[in-house]
């Protein structure tokens, strides 16, 4: 019966301090993930420039094809 006294706050202590490993590796992946949604996110951004870019310099096609581009990298971003 000591051993199980003994044993119990450290058990306590170990829950209140974190949580168990597979919810800090899901912690981590969201993690992950949302670091990816914001680079495509940027990469969509860039994107958007160069259409503008295009589109300043009359490449009206090219610049719609970017800018095509850009929103479907932006609607992958929010799904993440």
């Amino acid at each position: 019966m000591k051993k199980i006294l003994l044993a119990s706050p450290a058990v306590l202590l170990v829950a209140a301090c974190g949580g168990s490993p597979a919810e800090e590796a899901q912690d981590v992946q969201e993690e992950a993930v949302e670091a990816q949604g914001e680079v495509i996110d940027e990469q969509a951004e860039a994107l958007e420039a160069q259409a503008d870019a295009l589109d300043d310099a009359g490449m009206e096609a090219q610049a719609d094809a970017v800018d095509s581009k850009a929103e479907q990298l932006e609607d992958q971003a929010d799904t993440m």
